[in-house]
Formats: structure tokens, sequence, C-alpha cells
């Protein structure tokens, strides 16, 4: 199995000992996130995140991003449409990046957006912090 792929399965038989419940668990490990960049206009730097943005990512990710920002001139442009998931984690994140980048004179914006991003921050009330970008 490849190290981007994973299985959802039912527990093996035989499966009661905690030493199997760790083996199953560690091969259904969420998908883990990628992303890529490139120079947007005006100084942004464009973000392309792909894969899974909860609890088990979102230290990873709030490094890329940080990083990310700092390589910028005047903010960041992110990509989500790729995400099939973002959770709270995720959106605290996502939260951190825009006061960071606040502080820093610079903004951030999204891009293309997947059904479950507009979905949390339409249900948590934060998608008119983030504007669209042009």
């Amino acid at each position: 199995m490849a190290e981007h792929e994973y299985e959802l399965g039912f527990w093996p038989r035989g499966a009661g000992t905690a030493a199997a419940a760790a083996a199953t668990a560690a091969a259904a490990a969420p998908l883990p996130f990628s992303t890529d960049s490139y120079p947007g206009g005006g100084g942004r730097l464009v973000m392309v995140i792909r894969g899974e943005l909860d609890h088990d990512t979102a230290p990873a990710l709030q490094r890329a991003l940080e990083e990310a920002l700092e390589r910028s001139r005047s903010g960041l442009e992110l990509d989500l449409q790729a995400v099939p998931f973002l959770d709270c984690s995720g959106l605290n994140v996502l939260l951190r990046l825009r006061r960071d980048a606040q502080t820093h004179g610079k903004t951030v914006e999204l891009g293309p957006r997947s059904p479950a991003v507009t979905r949390l921050l339409t249900l948590s009330g934060t998608a008119s912090l983030f504007p669209r970008a042009q």
C-alpha cells in the first residue's frame, strides 16, 4: 500500500489484543496533507493545500503556513479545493494565520474551496473573515 493511501476496514478476526488494535489503528492513519506554493500577483504567495486538515496534521500545517507567510511580501492566497476534511483544529490554524498576517500588515485570502471547507466556515460563522481571492 502506498504511503498516501489507506483502507477503511473492519477489525480482523482475533483483533482483541492491544497490539492488534494498535496495528490496525496505524494502518488506518489519516491521509497526510501536502502543500505547493507559487508566486501570485501583488507580492502574494499562493499555497495549494491537499489532504485532510485535522488534529493530526494541524501542527505541520501551522509550520508550513508560518514559513509561507514569512516568505510572502503582502500575504497568502490559499487554494483549499483539494481538502476533503477540515475540523476545528484546522480552522484554528487558519484563524491564527489570519491574526499573524494582520500583525505583520499582510492578508490571507481564500481561493477555491472544497465543500467541506465551505461548510465549516459557514457553520462556524468565520467565512466573512477570509475574503475570496480575486
